[in-house]
């Protein structure tokens, strides 16, 4: 019995502590999951039941339980870091709609109009909480949810479990990530830049021509009216872009095939 209890503490167990160590700290800053309104016993309970499925499948990847005390803790510090490090990448790259609806308010005229956006627990842009919610229904709704969880899997291909992650790794992933987030953004704020200078250079034209009228009172409702339209009308392809950019970032991350 004794021989049985000490192969499983060993073997099993100690697997399935390092599996949660990594997947519980990927569940704090995931988005949705580890959004503020969600409680945090339900994110415990998701990564306790997300490490128990994975277990069997991550098992011959994960090391034996070493003798010394101080190499288990330097295995859950790594298994920490990384599952820290994922989750930020993630989070990255999902803060792209923030800032795109930041952009928009911006360029429509409706940066000063602020509202609390749940997803970061702050005062946000009406556009940017808007395009987050959205993020967060399409992430549940399609196959991007299931994506994640592959990429959790995929990642103890990519970082490999016991072995801290390379500083020139992680600077190339962090680049990466940040180069591929703004580039999206770039692409979907792109006919909001083009309707903001239009109306700059229509409102500069006018004050020109006619010095006399009040240009701020006739554009601003024209730029928010258009903006509005702009916004109603590519709404669903900005979301559909997003998430086939989304889903392209993390195939070209973590090597994982598109769903």
């Amino acid at each position: 019995m004794t021989i049985d209890l000490a192969s499983l503490v060993s073997g099993n167990v100690f697997a399935f502590f390092l599996i949660f160590c990594r997947i519980g700290c990927i569940f704090m800053l995931m988005p949705g999951i580890g959004d503020a309104y969600v409680p945090a016993r339900i994110r415990l309970q998701l990564a306790l039941f997300v490490s128990f499925i994975l277990l069997p499948f991550l098992l011959p990847q994960l090391p034996t339980m070493p003798d010394s005390a101080l190499r288990v803790g330097e295995y859950i510090v790594v298994e920490i870091a990384s599952g820290l490090f994922i989750g930020f990448i993630m989070r990255l790259l999902f803060s792209t709609l923030e800032v795109v609806g930041m952009l928009i308010a911006l360029q429509i005229g409706l940066s000063n109009a602020m509202v609390l956006n749940p997803t970061i627990q702050s005062q946000g842009s009406i556009t940017g909480t808007m395009l987050g919610m959205l993020g967060i229904v399409l992430l549940f709704e399609s196959g991007l949810i299931d994506m994640t969880i592959k990429a959790m899997v995929q990642s103890y291909a990519v970082f490999k479990p016991g072995i801290f992650i390379a500083l020139g790794d992680m600077t190339h992933f962090i680049s990466q990530s940040i180069t591929d987030s703004f580039s999206l953004a770039l692409r979907l704020v792109a006919p909001f830049m083009i309707l903001g200078i239009v109306f700059q250079l229509t409102g500069g034209l006018m004050v020109k021509m006619i010095p006399q009228m009040q240009i701020f009172f006739v554009l601003a409702p024209l730029q928010i009216l258009f903006g509005l339209a702009i916004f109603a009308a590519s709404i669903g392809t900005m979301m559909a872009v997003w998430g086939k950019g989304y889903e392209e970032i993390f195939m070209r991350i973590f090597n994982i095939p598109v769903i």
